[in-house]
């Protein structure tokens, strides 16, 4: 028995270094986990001088995008644009929109222009000049629709109008006013054709 127990002893020696090996080498191979603070609203990437053009299917630019800076922030894919200024070219009077800040949503469907937002939109034969005065505006420049509710002011040559909410659709030409509407409407008058 004796005999017996001392072959076994390098059987068992063997077998508890090949388990030792195998669980060193898990230890070492492991691939270091990056662990990021989903807490910590920290930018990942900036940029300045931002210009982004969006072209139609016809491949003519639908608008421009313009931004001082861009700050991208990775936790949760937000954007943040510092004076952006949105042209919409595909149209006969150009229409500018501009603020001092603007975040973009995750997926870049979504502008909210905030502080200052200001849009102005040239004047053309028939049309004097327009625009619009806030302090808040959700863009969605691709549909070229928006909506605020906050205070606007509106102007078209000398008519002025103030709502409390507006809600616009570009591209069918629609503009709806809400809450308490007050304004001095003037007819435009048309020049007569030569």
């Amino acid at each position: 028995m004796n005999n017996r127990g001392l072959s076994l002893f390098p059987i068992s020696i063997l077998t508890l270094l090949a388990g030792v090996s195998v669980w060193l080498d898990r230890v070492t191979q492991q691939e270091t986990v990056v662990k990021t603070d989903k807490t910590r609203h920290e930018p990942d990437f900036t940029a300045d001088k931002l210009t982004l053009r969006r072209f139609d299917i016809h491949g003519k630019t639908q608008y421009i995008l313009v931004a001082d800076r861009m700050v991208h922030y990775g936790d949760d894919e937000s954007t943040e644009l510092i004076r952006p200024r949105l042209d919409y070219l595909n149209r006969p009077e150009p229409v500018r929109m501009e603020s001092e800040f603007a975040t973009v949503s995750k997926d870049g469907e979504t502008v909210v222009m905030t502080d200052k937002v200001f849009l102005r939109r040239a004047a053309t034969a028939g049309k004097p000049e327009s625009t619009l005065r806030t302090q808040r505006m959700t863009v969605w420049p691709d549909d070229e629709r928006m909506r605020t509710e906050a205070p606007v002011t509106l102007t078209q040559g000398t008519t002025v109008i103030d709502a409390e909410r507006m809600e616009s659709d570009n591209l069918v030409g629609e503009v709806r006013l809400q809450g308490k509407v007050r304004g001095i409407l003037y007819r435009n008058l048309l020049v007569p054709k030569p």
